[in-house]
């Protein structure tokens, strides 16, 4: 049965929409990052359970000074300027439309202000972005990586700079498939910021290896975990279990935001993971747990990658986790492969005192 305690509170779910995500889109032709992915989620999100505790948000007016926080001036012109034409393509995979700037500076204006509202008043939000941006680092491209990945402002970091400023902790968890290059390489120094990573090894953008801790004061506050190809359910349990829930506890964050990408889906186009509905509503379970226990003052999850199955599957499953209205999913614990294993059991002894 589904927990009642859960039901008697009527948690509710903050879903921010905007129509104007449209306005980014290619021309003509295919591209993965397109608008019809928020058809899909939202047609997920109408045909769940959970839809009744759903409460549907717009974004704020945009703020333009959000932005110099997280990115560099000449970055942010280039996308201003080039957002004035029909279409660019600032690199082979990421394209700039009539309208790019003033809808990815409007969804970093509403992730930074939502993480306000969540520091200072608690809640459970959902925000839908396009584009995304976790892959998008102060200059563009973040850590070497060849692409932006279809990024370009990266609304993660805004989420984790504006419980910074408001002298909170903020663990980011990213459950993409690809590495959150962009949202590692501005919070890299930053020690009040605590950046899970969970994403398949050797793909786009070829970051995010074990011994990349962070640096400065931040030292092993930058934990990456690069799954092989085909791991599923067994494996995300294993993480949940044996890492996230033991640094959660270690760090004791203010908020958690979460990298919402559901590209780890099982039959996903762009990538080989093997994950199902059941690590995403375990996820999501896990974040409730923390929030109606008073451990977080709230959740802030921003879409990131999804193109098909993943959207359709792995997005309700998450937010019926988190709104608590799918039962809890009986995974067994399938642990990673040895050498994996004890990388990360020698980085969790190191920097955190944790025994796994």
């Amino acid at each position: 049965m589904i927990n009642e305690y859960f039901g008697a509170h009527m948690t509710s779910l903050y879903v921010v929409y905007d129509d104007r995500h449209r306005l980014h889109r290619v021309a003509s032709g295919y591209h993965p990052e397109r608008p019809e992915r928020i058809d899909i989620a939202m047609s997920s999100l109408r045909s769940s359970s959970a839809w009744s505790r759903i409460i549907i948000k717009n974004t704020f007016e945009p703020d333009p000074g959000v932005l110099e926080k997280i990115h560099d001036t000449q970055y942010i012109e280039l996308i201003k300027r080039l957002s004035e034409k029909e279409i660019s393509f600032i690199d082979p995979d990421t394209y700039v439309s009539k309208g790019t700037y003033d809808i990815a500076l409007r969804f970093t204006t509403t992730t930074w202000r939502v993480a306000k509202t969540v520091f200072r008043e608690g809640g459970l939000w959902l925000i839908l972005s396009r584009p995304p941006g976790h892959h998008a680092g102060r200059y563009g491209v973040a850590m070497n990586a060849p692409t932006q990945g279809f990024c370009i402002f990266n609304h993660a970091a805004a989420a984790a700079l504006s419980v910074i400023e408001e002298r909170g902790r903020v663990a980011i968890i990213d459950f993409d498939a690809h590495h959150g290059n962009g949202t590692q390489e501005i919070l890299w120094e930053e020690p009040r910021a605590l950046h899970i990573d969970i994403h398949q090894e050797g793909i786009y953008p070829g970051t995010g290896y074990i011994d990349d801790l962070g640096g400065g004061e931040a030292e092993g506050t930058k934990i990456n975990i690069p799954l092989e190809a085909g791991s599923g359910d067994g494996v995300y349990k294993w993480v949940l279990e044996k890492i996230i829930k033991n640094l959660i506890d270690r760090f004791r964050p203010d908020v958690i935001v979460v990298s919402a990408g559901f590209d780890a889906y099982r039959g996903e186009p762009i990538t080989s993971l093997d994950a199902t509905e059941n690590t995403y509503a375990l996820y999501g379970a896990y974040l409730s747990r923390l929030y109606e226990e008073k451990r977080v003052r709230g959740v802030v999850a921003i879409l990131e990658g999804g193109y098909d199955i993943g959207l359709r599957l792995g997005l309700r499953a998450f937010v019926e986790g988190l709104l608590r209205v799918r039962d809890e999913p009986d995974v067994r614990i399938e642990g990673p492969p040895e050498d994996l294993r004890r990388d990360l059991v020698s980085v969790l002894k190191e920097y955190w005192g944790i025994e796994i």
